[in-house]
């Protein structure tokens, strides 16, 4: 039988997930044979969790965080390798656990393999519909591309990459905001800003800035809330299908009869108000009310993804633009205990929110300015705002040569075109054959997919339908 030749660009969550559920499908055998592609600190870990410092803790608890079908298998792993099996692990610890699932998954199986370099380019023979991928000066054919990058490059909202005391990009903290001196100024006031802040703060320095456009941050995850979906369910949905598509409106009304049916009350998603000790402790003592918001959304997320590719583009744009950051701001909390510890960080005036942020000026330092005309002087800037979404903006040369060469297509609401089964389209070829992307790359078409669980799901179904329409 002839060999079927399959690359995987990427080896973190995505990747590993694709490696599963073909050792895991009784179609796959030795005739089969899979290179991973990825750089040493990163192959088996993903960027997100890499060797870095242990206090960088993972913003969903451990019951959420499994690789496998079995929900245990983290929590599991935890307990057998002499960690506490906490609700909430480090980043680092997590990214020990990914390594040692895709091991477990490899071992026994010689036709699958690590390459330890990022893939450079990937070219698209017509003729004989294959593929052909070049890393270092080497290059392999394949007959089926997994492309499983993860999140694209980070952003660059103010221009300042290459300057002298700018850390464009912050990770691994403990490489790059090491032995800092100066005043520390952190652009951003997401997850990436918190993890900053909260190394620096606990790494010896006694003061940190945090400056934002808006100063919103996430909000603290409540308590946890379980329930059946009365009213949003797929069902209801597809009554008012017509000519393909839902109304938004439709799907509005779904949801508000949702939210009354659970005494969830709509003023919640309204309640920030951009200052941090403000929201922080409105959050903490609203657990119970918080939870039952957050998790509707969690409980909904399913029916989420499904429903939003069916919105015509004005109604994409219109949710994308009016609900969307409702949903956003409630969708990855952080955990209560690190909410407290940035609430006595802001009473020690340890750390100092400045939101209106507007533009920089570079001379011997950072002169920051706000949007009231306020300035401030910076000895250091980190940048923590987060990778881009759009694919023309992204900077990696892997990302950047398909793009360039056509093969690959900005999709207008994130990432890049592809079918509804995660094939890539191209403005060359149309659909590509056995070429496949998911994750960030498919933000604008898979909506929320962002957890392990959920990707996970949709990576087995993007192999199945590999494995039912690849002809050998």
């Amino acid at each position: 039988m002839t060999m079927n030749r399959i690359a995987i660009a990427g080896a973190g969550v995505s990747g590993i997930s694709v490696v599963k559920f073909f050792v895991n499908n009784q179609r796959f055998n030795e005739n089969f044979k899979i290179d991973l592609y990825d750089a040493p600190k990163t192959a088996g870990r993903g960027y997100a969790y890499q060797d870095d410092d242990p206090q960088l803790i993972i913003n969903l608890p451990a019951e959420e965080m499994s690789l496998t079908a079995d929900p245990d298998d983290y929590t599991n792993w935890l307990k057998q390798h002499g960690y506490d099996a906490e609700s909430y692990t480090s980043r680092k610890v997590y990214g020990e656990y990914m390594h040692s699932t895709l091991k477990s998954l490899i071992a026994g199986h010689d036709n699958i393999n690590v390459i330890e370099h990022y893939a450079d380019n990937i070219l698209f023979n017509e003729d004989t519909q294959t593929y052909t991928l070049k890393y270092n000066d080497n290059e392999q054919e394949y007959d089926a591309v997994f492309l499983m990058t993860g999140e694209m490059s980070y952003s660059d909202p103010y221009e300042l990459k290459g300057k002298d005391n700018y850390f464009y990009n912050p990770y691994p903290l403990a490489d790059h905001l090491n032995h800092l001196q100066g005043k520390i100024g952190i652009i951003g006031s997401g997850l990436s800003a918190i993890d900053s802040f909260r190394y620096l703060l606990s790494h010896g320095h006694d003061k940190v800035y945090v400056l934002s456009r808006s100063g919103e941050m996430p909000s603290v995850r409540g308590t946890d809330y379980e329930f059946t979906p009365q009213h949003f369910t797929l069902d209801n949905a597809f009554k008012y299908l017509e000519n393909g598509l839902i109304p938004l409106d439709k799907l509005l009304e779904l949801f508000k009869a949702e939210m009354l049916e659970h005494d969830v009350d709509m003023t919640l998603f309204e309640r920030k108000t951009d200052q941090p000790e403000i929201d922080l402790k409105y959050d903490l003592e609203h657990l119970d009310s918080i939870g039952r918001l957050q998790y509707i959304i969690v409980h909904l997320q399913d029916a989420f993804k499904t429903l939003f590719k069916y919105l015509s583009r004005k109604d994409k744009r219109e949710y994308l633009e009016e609900y969307h950051p409702y949903v956003e701001s409630n969708h990855s909390p952080m955990p209560p205990d690190g909410a407290r510890r940035i609430l006595r960080w802001i009473d020690e005036d340890k750390l100092v929110f400045m939101h209106g942020m507007s533009d920089v000026e570079v001379n011997h330092d950072f002169t920051v300015t706000f949007k009231n005309h306020q300035t401030e002087q910076f000895d250091i800037l980190i940048n923590a705002t987060g990778p881009v979404g759009n694919i023309e903006k992204d900077n990696t040369p892997l990302l950047q040569n398909l793009y360039n060469s056509l093969l690959l297509e900005a999709d207008e609401f994130g990432g890049v075109l592809v079918t509804k089964d995660h094939e890539i389209i191209s403005p060359r070829f149309g659909t590509m054959p056995h070429f496949y992307t998911m994750g960030a790359l498919t933000a604008g078409s898979d909506y929320l997919i962002k957890g392990v669980a959920m990707l996970a799901e949709e990576t087995e179904d993007l192999v199945n339908h590999f494995l039912n329409n690849y002809e050998d």
